[in-house]
């Protein structure tokens, strides 16, 4: 589970198979949840509120800056560019994104390396 989960937390080099990309997706979907859901509920006032709201910041910063690694390691299991994580920035490019996250992965070793052991 450790490798499943904290292995490779910021590296863009390898594959990254469909299980690790959907349960690391998962998690940051229910992060960002629960992240916003109790956002609301913190007052606006006090060193408590502002340490809180700056934890969250941090959290939300980190798993934002991780979704990429994590993308571009699994466009590699399909043998595609990493650069092709750029079209999530494009009008309904995150429908092409999501589409190819949900596709089997090449068998064998491909020109980005070996499969992923899970």
């Amino acid at each position: 589970m450790y490798q499943l989960l904290f292995d490779k937390f910021f590296t863009i080099k390898g594959r990254g198979g469909r299980k690790e990309y959907i349960i690391k997706f998962c998690l940051i979907i229910i992060i960002f949840c629960f992240v916003s859901y109790t956002d609301k509920y913190i007052g606006t006032t006090g060193i408590y509120s502002f340490i809180i709201t700056l934890t969250y910041f941090f959290i939300v910063l980190v798993l934002f800056i991780q979704y990429f690694p994590l993308a571009i390691r699994r466009l590699h299991d399909l043998n595609a560019s990493g650069w092709y994580v750029l079209l999530t920035f494009a009008p309904f490019g995150q429908f092409l994104i999501l589409w190819l996250m949900f596709k089997k992965g090449t068998t064998g070793p491909n020109k980005y390396g070996d499969p992923p052991e899970y």
